[in-house]
């Protein structure tokens, strides 16, 4: 059965990004509008049920509302206020005039159980299937897909005692959190687009690698990069530049190979890996074990780390895989002096199997969440010009 669909209209805050990821985990989609010119996601998300911000929508999101007449059957909307629960007339208004109904109101903050349950009672799941692709699509269309990517970073571990050897950036929809970066940079998105978007990442990443370094943290940052673009002379011209101007960041950031459904030359993605290690980039296979992903593809890369994606690993945690398939693939990786890396440990479950495995490192919702930068350096303000 699809998820209940909510719409959330309020300014960007911890608090609504907290709200996503819990009501994301409860099984309810969320999307949020936080800017003018977000209205075709919206509209594109086909949310069952609206909550909104009392004053956004006495002062700003009438426009917002009245596209609301596109939806087949009234909306219903739950309103958030600050500290007085009445409604006024003015606030009201703009409801009135639209195809929503106000069915309930709470106080911020509150707790996401709370709207939860709202949302149970007064939301009817629709038998629309939205495909996450035609949201990035709408973001697209309406040139605000760069304004709502934001990056994060998830840390990696050591197995044999849990400390901090890592992090990654990853990408997200500040206004649509759940969606992966494998639905943001897929074909859908134009190589520019995409282009942009992984410089502004490696923009990110370059500084935070920087930020710890100056902080005695040596501990290396890696972004993810479509094997796509290594074909692409102005993509790599611009990764060099970088790394020519952060000279002092050799061995600090690797570049994790993402490959998806579009499939690059593997030649010449070698070449380009081989010339770009001599600027001190290291670089990591992403995801392995699924789409084009084997050990004869990637024989003639020279990778420092391999990932062994989360689903191959909770098919041996479950038992649907071998050990010894996942034991090769890591005697593989040790015999090229690479690291091993396990993604997907969320229990400690996870934790004891990916140590029988014999595999270097780790990462997982175990230790967390990704957080923003500013969490990991306390003087975090921005990019450098």
């Amino acid at each position: 059965m699809p998820n209940k669909r909510v719409l959330v209209i309020d300014e960007e805050s911890a608090f609504t990004r907290l709200l996503q990821d819990d009501l994301e985990q409860r099984a309810i989609s969320v999307a949020c509008v936080y800017s003018p010119g977000d209205e075709k996601g919206a509209m594109a998300f086909a949310p069952d049920a609206a909550v909104i911000d009392e004053d956004i929508l006495a002062n700003e999101a009438a426009d917002l509302i009245q596209t609301f007449d596109q939806m087949s059957s009234k909306l219903p909307l739950v309103l958030m206020t600050g500290t007085d629960p009445t409604l006024t007339q003015e606030a009201s208004d703009p409801v009135q005039a639209a195809n929503a109904q106000i069915v309930a109101t709470i106080s911020k903050p509150f707790e996401p159980n709370v709207l939860a349950k709202l949302i149970d009672q007064y939301a009817n799941v629709s038998d629309q299937t939205i495909l996450e692709s035609e949201y990035i699509s709408a973001l697209i269309a309406s040139n605000r897909l760069i304004d709502n990517l934001v990056v994060e970073f998830q840390s990696k571990h050591a197995l044999t005692d849990g400390r901090v050897v890592g992090y990654e950036a990853l990408s997200r929809v500040k206004t649509r959190r759940a969606i992966s970066p494998a639905t943001i940079f897929s074909a859908a998105t134009e190589i520019p687009l995409e282009i942009e978007a992984t410089l502004n990442v490696i923009d990110q990443v370059m500084k935070l690698a920087g930020l710890l370094r100056a902080r005695g943290k040596c501990v290396p940052v890696s972004f993810n990069c479509s094997a796509i673009l290594l074909a692409r002379s102005d993509f790599v011209d611009a990764l060099c530049s970088r790394l020519q101007r952060h000279g002092s960041l050799c061995g600090s950031v690797i570049m994790e190979i993402t490959e998806e459904n579009r499939l690059a030359n593997i030649k010449v993605v070698a070449e380009i890996c081989h010339m770009l290690s001599r600027y001190g980039l290291k670089v990591s296979i992403d995801d392995y074990g699924t789409g084009q992903s084997n050990i004869d593809r990637i024989a003639e890369i020279p990778f420092a780390e391999l990932k062994l994606d989360k689903e191959i690993f909770w098919a041996f945690c479950e038992g649907r895989l071998p050990i010894t398939i996942l034991e090769s693939i890591i005697d593989f990786c040790h015999m090229r002096r690479a690291t091993t890396v396990v993604e997907g440990i969320e229990t400690p479950f996870h934790l004891e199997k990916a140590r029988l495995l014999g595999a270097d490192q780790g990462q997982g919702f175990y230790w967390g969440h990704a957080i923003s930068p500013q969490y990991l350096v306390r003087d975090w303000c921005g990019l450098p010009a």
